[in-house]
Order: structure tokens, then sequence, then C-alpha cells
């Protein structure tokens, strides 16, 4: 095995994309994108070889204040190396090969906490394990978004039509990243953020007007109440951020309606799958999303330490909506 280091993503040999897959998160243009927008953020790329083959890649920087607690009540902030992408989305920073084994032992290396999130399964032998939070995937398995109201059953189909009705003084356009990304709309991402129960990081206002992703906003007599970022992923959209005038929220349904309009937009431009994150879990399942879950591990080198992190650790994982939602009509038979 032979491991190089960089410390710069526009240092990174093309061998790295090509581990990446479907993560666009992980590939070098948008990591260059993120060392640029995000002035703290100073990672470590690590690219893994069998031999002279590319295997495996992991991204990791330091936290020194990072809450493991962060889905409980209680509060246990500790300096940590996370292995993971700085913008909460549901992929992980890191990418296994056939090196797994090797690169989950030189991980147990690293010097005190390390955290690696959303990780797709919780197979990893001497790290403490459990679930993160998960993300919430709905299926796009109609033609237009009729199809999709009429597929509903009746509560979950009244309550779109009272959305639509309370929100018909609202217009949806997209916007130019760039130029219309304005301080107004930043600050109502910091309202969400705010409100959030698990703060991670806060992006700042050039992430949102980067070229990889598309936004729509909501507005009102002209003034944007709202807007949502998306990401186009092949034949998945994601849904990355919101923000909210909380001011007209509750009046004019702003979140739900900007909601259903990632579901319209995501069935008319035929993608078969949408991301909806990982937040707002109990919203998302009463649209028809279904989980996937995620997981943690969390290891210490001092091994006192990390045994105790493992007798600990089902006290600190997320626990998931337990209702299983039965959204469509299908599902009441």
């Amino acid at each position: 095995m032979k491991l190089l280091i960089f410390d710069s993503a526009d240092k990174l040999p093309q061998d790295w994309d090509l581990l990446t897959k479907d993560n666009p998160y992980l590939r070098r243009s948008f990591l260059s994108f993120i060392e640029k927008t995000e002035k703290d953020y100073r990672p470590s790329y690590h690219l893994f070889y069998d031999g002279e083959r590319p295997d495996s890649c992991f991204v990791s920087f330091p936290n020194r204040r990072f809450d493991i607690a962060m889905f409980t009540k209680a509060t246990f902030k500790r300096k940590i190396t996370l292995i993971y992408l700085p913008m909460s989305v549901t992929r992980p920073g890191i990418a296994f090969g056939s090196l797994r084994g090797e690169v989950t032992e030189y991980i147990k290396r690293i010097k005190g906490y390390t955290l690696a999130l959303n990780l797709n399964d919780g197979n990893a032998p001497g790290f403490a394990t459990g679930y993160t939070c998960p993300k919430c995937i709905l299926t796009v398995r109609w033609s237009n978004f009729d199809e999709y109201v009429r597929s509903l059953r009746s509560d979950y189909r009244n309550k779109l039509k009272k959305v639509f009705a309370r929100s018909e003084e609202l217009t949806i356009r997209f916007i130019d990243n760039r130029t219309e990304f304005d301080d107004k709309l930043y600050a109502m991402y910091l309202n969400v953020l705010e409100r959030s129960e698990t703060k991670i990081e806060t992006l700042s206002r050039a992430y949102f007007e980067g070229g990889f992703f598309r936004i729509f906003v909501a507005e009102l007599k002209g003034q944007p109440v709202g807007f949502v970022q998306l990401m186009e992923n092949g034949s998945e959209l994601i849904f990355e951020f919101v923000g909210i005038d909380y001011k007209y929220n509750a009046q004019y349904q702003v979140y739900h309606r900007m909601l259903y309009e990632i579901i319209r937009y995501g069935i008319e431009n035929g993608f078969k799958s949408i991301d909806f994150g990982q937040t707002a879990d109990d919203t998302k399942l009463k649209l028809g999303c279904r989980y996937t879950y995620l997981y943690a591990w969390l290891h210490h080198s001092n091994r006192l330490v990390n045994y105790l992190l493992g007798k600990f650790a089902p006290r600190l994982v997320y626990k998931p909506v337990g209702v299983n939602f039965r959204v469509f009509r299908e599902e009441s038979k």
C-alpha cells in the first residue's frame, strides 16, 4: 500500500476522481471550490494506492470544539479530526476500495478523537459505531406533478391542497446564483441554521454563489421570503440548503410550498430520485420519502478512552422517527 497526502485539492492527481463514483462532493473540482469559499477550512487529502492503482481516499480536517453528544441533551465538546464533507451533506468524506481494512487501521492511528460521518454501513471493528442522521429519499415514479398528487392518500392530498391555497400569492423563480444571491437571502439561510438543533458549521455566502447549484426563490409581491438550493447529480436531484423569512412562513406556508416545488422540479426534469437531506425527517417522510440509514464511526487513539466510547455510543446515536407514515394510496391496502 502506498499513501500520498495533499494539503490542497488543486494538487490532487486525476487518480482521485477515479474513486469518487457518484459522490459529487468528493470530486477535485468541488473540493477546490470549498477551499476557496470556506476560509477556515484546512483539509488534508489522503490517497491510497494498491500497488500503482488508486484504491481509496478520504478528506479529514480538525474541529476544535465538536460536540460528540449533539444528538442528546448533553454537551461533550472535544478537539476532533473529522472525516467528513463540511457542508452537512448526505455523502461520506471517504471512498473505500479493496484496501478498506488497511485504511481503517490507518485511521485508528490518528491521534486523539476521530469521527467519520455519513458512512453507508456500521461495519467498523474497533470503532464505536451507530446511526447518524439518515437521509430522506423520494423515489420518483410519476410522469408529472398531478400524478404525484393523485397518488397521495386523502389526508396527505388535502394537506398539499391547503399548502397551495395558503401560498397562492407566492411566485417561484430560479435566480442567477452569482448575481442575485444577496445578503437578504443569505440571512434567511442563517435564520434556518439558528433554529437547527444540530449545527456543525456555518457556510459562507460565497458557497451559495457557486456554479454547481440551482437556486429557486419564493417571492411575495416581488420580495423574497424563502429559497432552496439544489444540486443536479446525474439522475439524482439533491436538496442542499434552505432559507426562510419566518415572518411569512406560517401564514404563507413558505417552507412546505418549496418542498412541493422541489418534487415538481424533480418530476418534470426526469430525475429518478430526490435526496431531501438529513433534517426535518418527520416533514419529509410525510412527503413520501423513505430513510436510507447512515452511520458514524468514532475512535480514540487511547485504548481506554476508545473502550469507554464503545460503551457510551448507544446513548449518543441519532434516534430515527419510529412512525411508518403511509403516504401513498397503494400503501393503505
